[in-house]
């Protein structure tokens, strides 16, 4: 509340200054340390063919680490979009068209490796796999000072084989905010998509925020290139963010805080350097985006409104108004009874 009202006063004021804390520093996580790109991989091939790719992984350790490289398989896990990663079964043929060089290898502190990866795909495969290529500790003989770390990481690969029969369809299940009426921005927009295909789509596009006719700001779909994966659903959460004040979430030491009941906590934000993007009143957001069945883009189109009412704002300047209003007219009272007493002498005093 004292965040507030320090935040009403300089509005009221028209203060220039801007209310920004600096962030703290992010602290190195403990364990296996490393950063993999790109990620993930989509590799469009045809049966019979070799393709190639490379990976790339760099240790954020202090010393050496010996590192190997495995395979997994991944599916989505429910409409997140975070990929559920499988062990290898000797159902998954696939996996013996994938090499690896190097294998297994010393990784030195700071410096990107680059692994080559090499999938011989034979003439009777088709459509999607889905792998998982995996980064483990390992000790190589003859690197006694090689630090070994618990922890894991992964880079998804995304191998279509071509072989004509692909189905592209994906179908627009949901287009909704997280509320109909928001104090302050962010805005939380839900979409889902579900792939009636047999292939992975990434759709792209665009959500336009627009109050009447006018186009206020645009937000890109998917602008990391996230897939849908066939037979499954998917839904992508974007935030309209750009306001002011805005709502963030509250950090410490670099990590988000949550509450008793796992709720991230915020706290309300005044950037006046942003003064101009102050949220008020009724907003459209325009859904427009699209997929490649192959052959052209498929649009799919949704619209819908919501409110950014800050209604605590608004009850402190009606409260502010109310008590001016108020002193204001015991002033002009107090002015008038003594008005009229002195016309009332003035009478008296003429008679």
């Amino acid at each position: 509340m004292k965040q507030f009202l320090r935040g009403l006063c300089g509005l009221l004021l028209l203060s220039g200054v801007a209310l920004i804390a600096p962030a703290p520093p992010v602290s190195a996580a403990e364990g296996f340390n490393v950063i993999t790109s790109p990620l993930p991989i989509k590799i469009a091939t045809n049966p019979g063919k070799t393709v190639e790719a490379e990976l790339r992984i760099k240790s954020q350790n202090t010393k050496p680490e010996g590192i190997k490289v495995g395979l997994m398989k991944f599916k989505g896990n429910g409409t997140t979009g975070q990929p559920d990663l499988l062990d290898i079964t000797s159902k998954d043929t696939f996996a013996s068209w994938v090499t690896f060089s190097p294998s297994q290898f010393v990784a030195q502190p700071g410096v990107w490796n680059t692994i080559k990866m090499t999938i011989k795909v034979p003439e009777d495969a088709s459509l999607g796999y889905y792998l998982a290529v995996t980064f483990s500790p390992s000790k190589e003989p003859g690197a006694p000072d090689v630090t070994n770390l618990k922890g894991s990481a992964a880079t998804l690969v995304l191998l279509d084989v071509k072989t004509g029969n692909e189905q592209r369809k994906l179908q627009l299940e949901d287009f909704s905010a997280d509320h109909k009426l928001f104090e302050y921005v962010p805005a939380n927009f839900n979409v889902k998509v579900r792939n009636k295909g047999n292939i992975y789509i990434p759709p792209v596009g665009n959500i336009f925020i627009m109050r009447g006719d006018k186009t206020v700001d645009t937000l890109d779909f998917n602008a990391a290139g996230g897939s849908v994966l066939p037979d499954s659903a998917r839904v992508f959460k974007m935030p309209w963010d750009r306001g002011f004040p805005v709502f963030k979430d509250r950090l410490v030491d670099g990590k988000p805080v949550t509450d008793s009941n796992g709720k991230l906590k915020q706290d309300l934000k005044w950037n006046f350097a942003e003064a101009n993007k102050f949220r008020f009143g009724k907003y459209t957001a325009k859904l427009l985006i699209a997929y490649d069945d192959g052959q052209r883009d498929v649009p799919i189109e949704s619209t819908l409104t919501f409110w950014v009412i800050p209604w605590k704002l608004l009850l402190v300047l009606l409260l502010i108004v109310s008590l001016v209003g108020f002193g204001v007219f015991i002033l002009a009272r107090g002015a008038v009874r003594k008005a009229r007493q002195g016309a009332g002498k003035y009478r008296r005093d003429k008679s």
